[in-house]
């Protein structure tokens, strides 16, 4: 079902191209023009029809639009566009010459747009348009509704649509999760171009781009042929921003504060300008900046829970331990992006365009530790009388003796993303060329260094502190103290351990694509055919340099300690100890010398080499009210794959410490796509789709193995430890994709969308615990990464955007965006799996909803959004006859349910000259993020950030605002 054989393949694109024509037609002419508003400014996504013939075109982002092939004659041509009354004018097109229209849009009747200013509705209006004249089924974010909450990144401005839900981190979104599959199976690109991961994965970490670097976000939930196939949950493309004919320059300048961890601070600073020169308008510039800095506090619980064996029989069911961290975080992030380009003709142009993005994840945290390493149910018990080390006299509930321990983590994980690209457009009569090149490159460099104290109950008098454990409040599960002792004394904590650490990641991908697009008609039906070839060269490297420090090792905690002290920590439900400065103890300790840790860095040192290419041909068609367009792309994938495997003791299985590893593999794939719209109205369409769709194996690392070939085993480690090992052998996931949309755009300026898809998954990914089958270390338990037989994902969702402009009075200044998406999904395992049943697919949530109302009245511009994503599986832990079944401790590890509630609102100040006041509210709930085992009431991490305000101004230059 999902490759084909040559001869097959070239059959398909025989088939697809039957509508070429054969015989050269008589001499035509075009139609070539711009839609417009009245201040010039671009109208991209209008319809544009040529009646009597009953074709469609869309302007594109520039509002530029160009029809060809039409025979001469007489023809009426009208220019649509949601919320402007209709273009409309009679052309004469003479053979073999051009015919020049440049529409100007007016502004509909009050009973259909109101328009304030041209600030975020012009953005809703930009967005309708280019979703309803799109070929495929899309959802667009522009620049003005991205900015209009308190989007900080891409993550969290994508999360805001039908299907979408997020995996958050430190108080912001960081990977998409698009109709109910994890990151892995979408993709991230920049106008077109793939964007590699800083990561070890395939997955592109969207916190580190800023929301308002990029002059739209596309999520392509189809896929046309001329689009990459790597994406079966949909495609994220960051559109960057293009220079208008009108000059244009918009500053921001915001600071604000959240109350936590005695108050953090944070700033924002970002710029735009940008203009078409010249007589013509032929030469355009723009240039855009951004930055922000966030000083994030966290509070964070996370016990450790299990099926913990009783002495008398029995398990208890819950944490026999618990991290209490605080952190602290110094996130900054800026960005620079740009483009330049020169109109060689009306529809040709040459350009460069770029975006660069760098994000240092800075901070700090510390963690208290209690733990209880006995538990003691009898104490007439002989057995358990030499178990109470504690001096326990009473015996209530769950109890049991155990020591602290204190961790502090130095962070300095450091990311970047860039892309650069050059290209040309060029018309020649009913033809379009485009040819572009491209690089991108990601990184990532530092890590996190650590240094470890033993506490009371850890020295010389080991499980000396006697613990209970109060769960009588799930969420804040508690170990309070039985025999007086201070646990947080610091001059009862020594150092234990050190180490630090310096890893680097990089990719570099090199594109270079072409197609040629060819318009024309056959029994007067309008139809483009399109061709075209892309070449990537993508280069991915490992080094992780993990290291110990020599001298770490009896130092008292007290000569490392920091003044800061945290006395409401997790909103006065703990107590929390004084805390030391990493600095300090890297300083003391630096004299001492490092010892590589080499069983971790030579295993995670790989290379890999990928190149792909790509072939496609597809023909668009339209039959009266229908469009059909069918496609098939092919797309050939070589991996060279190089790693390590470290034996720690050389022996006749494993002969060398360092053993490099090689493996190739080779694959050519067929993706055929059909993509059909019905014109039931003008206003209503259906939309059908089928595409099949590509998921290549993650990289991998020593949390998460993937196809890089490197085997880890750490002989200082405890004897339970696993084997972890890369599988170069796995295969990419593969997915026929099935789209039903019903869309109605509504009169008062708004829309109306209900839809299903259907997704089967062949050879899905899998990470496992087998018996290792092959030296070395063979028979040792191991974490590897495997394909599964199949899966299936299915949905619906719906969604409602409109302006309450029939309200009475101020009220008409109302409007509501709202969208619901139910997702179900079933895997089924290999049978080296150990369980039996049938979940979800990871991160597929089934309810996922937004409800967001707007207000713009008299310079007043408002948003409330309220965002829900359901509790999903994280990764899989349940294996059949785990101590308390599915839903307990030992069950699959979810992500909560997650309900935020962000507003933010501006004010346009009379005669400011375009200055505007913002306010910004986010988090407003608190809502928490965390994991649990099996069912809520066994949490694993719960963490609060509480609520940032913020707040500022924007100048804009404009031709709205002047």
């Amino acid at each position: 079902m999902r490759r084909f054989r040559g001869g097959q393949w070239l059959l398909l694109l025989l088939l697809n191209v039957w509508l070429v024509p054969a015989l050269a037609q008589e001499r035509n002419g075009w139609i070539a023009g711009t839609a417009t508003d009245s201040t010039k400014g671009a109208l991209a996504g209008a319809r544009i029809e040529l009646q009597p013939k009953g074709l469609s075109v869309a302007s594109n982002a520039q509002g530029q639009f160009m029809i060809s092939d039409v025979p001469p004659g007489r023809y009426t041509l009208t220019v649509s566009y949601v919320g402007f009354k209709p273009f409309t004018t009679e052309v004469n097109v003479t053979g073999g010459q051009g015919t020049r229209v440049d529409a100007v849009l007016q502004v509909g009747p009050q009973s259909e747009v109101v328009t304030v200013r041209g600030e975020r509705e012009r953005g809703e209006l930009e967005a309708i348009n280019r979703e309803r004249t799109a070929d495929n089924i899309v959802q667009v974010l522009p620049a003005d509704v991205i900015t209009s909450l308190p989007n900080t990144n891409i993550a969290d401005a994508v999360g805001r649509l039908p299907s979408v839900s997020l995996e958050r981190d430190e108080g912001e979104g960081k990977y998409v999760q698009i109709r109910g599959t994890e990151p892995r199976l979408s993709n991230v690109t920049i106008d077109g171009i793939h964007v590699p991961s800083p990561e070890g994965t395939r997955v592109v970490k969207l916190d580190v781009i800023p929301a308002d670097l990029v002059d739209s976000i596309e999520v392509n939930k189809t896929l046309s042929a001329n689009q990459d196939a790597d994406a079966i949950g949909g495609s994220v493309n960051l559109v960057t921003k293009s220079p208008g004919d009108q000059p244009y320059v918009s500053l921001l300048g915001m600071g604000g504060y959240t109350p936590i961890a005695n108050g953090r601070n944070l700033y924002q600073l970002a710029g735009t300008a940008g203009q078409r020169f010249g007589t013509s308008k032929k030469f355009g510039a723009l240039f855009g900046f951004s930055y922000d800095y966030n000083g994030r506090g966290i509070y964070d619980v996370e016990p450790g829970l299990g099926a913990n064996p009783l002495p008398s029989g029995g398990f208890f069911l819950g944490p026999n331990t618990e991290d209490l961290r605080n952190y602290h975080y110094d996130r900054s992030r800026y960005g620079f992006g740009g483009t330049l380009d020169y109109k060689i003709a009306d529809m040709s142009s040459v350009y460069v365009r770029g975006l660069f993005s760098h994000f240092n994840d800075n901070g700090e945290d510390w963690i208290y530790t209690p733990t209880i390493n006995q538990f003691i149910t009898n104490l007439a018990d002989p057995a358990q009388q030499a178990l109470n080390t504690c001096g326990l006299t009473a015996v209530n509930g769950v109890v049991g003796c155990g020591g602290m321990g204190f961790t502090d983590v130095y962070r300095t994980p450091t990311q970047q993303i860039g892309s650069v690209q050059a290209g040309a457009r060029h018309v020649f009569g009913s033809m379009l060329l485009n040819y572009e090149a491209a690089i991108s490159e990601s990184n990532y460099t530092g890590g996190f260094a650590f240094a470890g104290f033993n506490g009371p109950g850890n020295l010389a008098s080991p499980n000396n502190v006697a613990f209970a454990v109060d769960t009588s409040r799930p969420f804040v599960p508690k170990f309070p103290v039985l025999n007086g002792v201070n646990i947080f004394d610091p001059t009862q904590y020594f150092m234990n351990f050190a180490d630090t650490e310096k890893d680097g990641i990089f990719e570099r991908d090199i594109v270079g694509d072409i197609s040629l697009a060819k318009q024309y008609s056959i029994a007067s039906h309008f139809s483009t055919f399109e061709i075209g070839f892309k070449g990537w060269d993508a280069h991915k490297t490992s080094l992780l340099d993990r290291e110990n420090f020599n001298a770490a090792g009896g130092q008292p905690m007290t000569a490392f300690l920091s003044n800061f002290r945290d006395n409401n920590y997790y909103f006065g439900e703990y107590t929390f100890g004084p805390i030391t400065q990493y600095r300090k103890i890297a300083s003391a300790l630096a004299p001492g010398g490092f010892t590589p840790n080499l069983a971790n860095n030579i295993p995670n040192d790989w290379d890999i080499g990928e190149r792909i290419w790509a072939g496609y041909a597809m023909n668009t068609i339209s039959l009266g009210k229908l469009q059909l367009q069918t496609g098939v792309r092919v797309e050939a994938t070589n991996d060279d794959l190089r790693g390590n495997i470290f034996c720690p003791h050389p022996d006749a299985t494993c002969p060398a410490t360092i053993t490099p590893t090689f493996n190739n593999n080779s694959y050519t794939d067929v993706f055929p796509s059909v993509q059909a719209q019905y014109r039931i109205t003008n206003d209503t369409v259906l939309r059908a789709a089928y595409g099949a769709g590509i998921a290549r194996p993650n990289f991998g690392s020593s949390f998460a193995p993937g196809m890089a070939p490197f085997v880890i085993f750490d002989p200082t480690g405890p004897p339970t430890q696993q084997v972890v090992a890369g599988n170069p052998n796995l295969k990419p996931t593969y997915a026929h994709n099935f789209d039903l949309l019903l869309e109605h755009y509504l009169k008062g300026v708004g829309l109306v969308e209900v839809g299903g898809f259907y997704k089967y998954l062949t050879d899905p990914i899998y990470n496992v615990n087998i018996a290792r089958p092959v030296a070395p270390f063979q028979g040792l338990s191991e974490l590897t990464a495997i394909n599964g037989p199949k899966a299936h994902i299915a949905g619906v969702e719906m969604s409602w955007q409109q302006r309450l402009t029939f309200l009475p009075g101020a009220l008409r200044g109302t409007g509501v965006r709202a969208n619901y998406s139910y997702t179900s999904s079933r895997a089924d395992f290999p049978t080296s799996f150990g369980r039996t049943d049938h979940p979800t697919l990871l991160r597929t949530a089934p309810n996922n909803w937004n409800f967001d109302v707007t207000y713009d009245h008299k310079g007043i511009s408002a948003r409330m959004g309220l965002t829900h994503n359901d509790a999903n599986i994280f990764a899989y832990r349940f294996t059949d006859s785990a101590p308390g079944g599915i839903h307990g401790p030992n069950g699959d590890q979810y992500l909560y349910p997650h309900t935020q509630v962000d507003a933010q609102a501006s004010y346009w100040i009379p005669r400011g000259h375009g200055l505007q006041v913002i306010a910004s509210f986010l988090n407003l709930n608190n809502e928490v993020f965390g994991f649990y085992f099996g069912g809520e009431q066994f949490p694993t991490q719960r963490e609060y950030y509480n609520r940032t305000y913020s707040f500022g101004l924007r100048w804009t230059l404009s031709p709205e605002n002047r």
